[in-house]
């Protein structure tokens, strides 16, 4: 995000929904009774601070549903949070209460959050869950005693929108956080995973706390903890592939919270609340297709876009992809997607990019954190014709015993690569590769054959069992 009205966007959704409802800023203006300036003021940006009234008489004029109105009220509420660039100097003083504590005066509040995502589709359990969390740390003088989650982990699938989600649950929860939102990209993409005393530094200069006499991560650790104590700040995290990288970051004390995206499971954080996504069902893909192309062009080609959203594996990363590939190619037909993109499995993969946003990447990402046996596994696996797996069934595909079937499934499992088809059966429950994850795998299978792909020590190439048959758009329709 960047610094002053451009932090918060109140503007930019207000002219949106105004576009979406089919009106001028005249119209706009006589249905609520505020005047054009007025409006045209808040959609550029010029009136920073929107009054409460005023959204009201807005909103309602509208008419875009309660999600809309929570958008551009919470919008509204977090630019008013936000300090005045036009009146104020050029550093911002921190809290009276880390004044009180001998904090440096005029280090800048950073809000360094990703743009909110306008179309956020379903994902309400998952929401409440973090929105929750992040409110146990508010105080409650005289109020019941409830167990504080000063730390989420929001894990699932490549792609299945963890850091959409994070992002979402931080902008809803701003008001909470009056002395900074911060946001660190633990793995940024063609650069190493950042270590733990990166994480830690990186974070004390955003709260203008960083002394370069800090020496060990134990001693920079222990200054951010004292800093977050005294302050109330919220922490995204996002794309960890370590404990370490979040345990550095975690607030002991004091109102300060943080949210955490993980490529892997990490099991070994006490005391933080786990949200799990993954794909979409699909109602909730026809509706996230909606949201971006519009009701009408959904509307008509239903069938053929539920077909898309299940090429898709309705997973979606995937579904944006399409999404802006249609975006940017409003003559072509979700029938044409279908016939002449989406149909062959060998190359769906391929197709599944738009710009530099690539689903290959992110199932890449998740797929490098595994270790040479768990990527052949995978492999394998990912060989099956039937679609779904059990224990047993892995160690046969695997040629090997129960119990190292066991530790690969269990590391696909926490690398987010496997899933269980149904968590409330006991014993020996079956496993599932998701159908993106798989189309990725057999792409690898078959580099693997060809000599460029991870293998199994000692194994030879020959011999591999016959890669798996990925049906077509027209067999999965029927």
């Amino acid at each position: 995000m960047l610094d002053g009205d451009q932090w918060f966007s109140f503007g930019l959704l207000l002219r949106r929904y105004r576009l979406t409802a089919g009106m001028t800023q005249e119209e706009l203006a006589e249905a609520s009774g505020l005047s054009v300036r007025a409006i045209s003021d808040l959609e550029r940006g010029r009136t920073g601070r929107p009054r409460r009234k005023s959204v009201e008489l807005l909103t309602e004029a509208l008419a875009q549903g309660d999600d809309a109105t929570w958008r551009l009220v919470e919008a509204a509420r977090a630019a008013r949070l936000a300090p005045d660039v036009a009146s104020a100097p050029a550093a911002y003083e921190p809290t009276r209460d880390a004044r009180d504590h001998g904090e440096p005066a005029g280090h800048r509040l950073a809000c360094e959050l990703p743009p909110d995502t306008v179309d956020f589709t379903a994902r309400e359990a998952e929401l409440r869950r973090i929105t929750e969390a992040l409110a146990l740390g508010d105080a409650r003088p005289g109020g019941p005693e409830r167990p504080e989650r000063r730390l989420t982990l929001v894990a699932g699938h490549p792609g299945a929108g963890k850091t959409a989600l994070a992002v979402h649950a931080a902008h809803r929860s701003l008001s909470r956080f009056p002395d900074g939102q911060l946001y660190v990209e633990l793995s940024p993409a063609g650069r190493p995973a950042l270590r733990p005393a990166e994480v830690v530094r990186r974070i004390l200069r955003s709260l203008g706390a960083l002394d370069d006499g800090l020496g060990s991560l134990e001693e920079a650790s222990a200054r951010l903890r004292a800093v977050l104590a005294r302050r109330k700040v919220l922490v995204l995290l996002d794309d960890a592939v370590s404990e370490g990288q979040i345990r550095c970051a975690h607030p002991a004390v004091g109102e300060s919270a943080v949210i955490a995206t993980c490529r892997r499971r990490l099991s070994a954080l006490a005391g933080a609340e786990s949200v799990t996504v993954g794909a979409f069902g699909p109602e909730e893909s026809l509706a996230f297709l909606a949201r971006m192309l519009g009701e009408e062009r959904v509307r008509a080609a239903r069938s053929d876009a539920a077909l898309v959203a299940e090429l898709c594996g309705h997973l979606p990363l995937a579904l944006r992809v399409i999404g802006c590939r249609l975006l940017a190619r409003p003559h072509w037909t979700m029938r044409t997607l279908i016939d002449e993109v989406l149909d062959d499995p060998r190359t769906r993969l391929r197709e599944l990019s738009s710009g530099d946003v690539t689903v290959r990447a992110a199932i890449a990402a998740a797929f490098s954190v595994l270790d040479d046996q768990a990527q052949w596994a995978l492999y394998r696996l990912a060989q099956a014709r039937a679609p779904g797996f059990s224990l047993r069934g892995a160690a046969v595909a695997l040629d090997c015993g129960i119990a190292r079937a066991h530790r690969l499934v269990g590391d696909l499992l926490d690398g987010h690569l496997v899933e269980v088809l149904d968590e409330r059966l006991p014993g020996d429950p079956r496993y599932l590769i998701p159908p993106v994850v798989r189309l990725f795998a057999a792409e690898g299978a078959r580099n693997t054959e060809g000599g460029t792909g991870p293998r199994a020590p000692g194994r030879p190439a020959q011999g591999e069992a016959p890669c798996a048959e990925f049906p077509r758009a027209e067999q999965v329709a029927s």
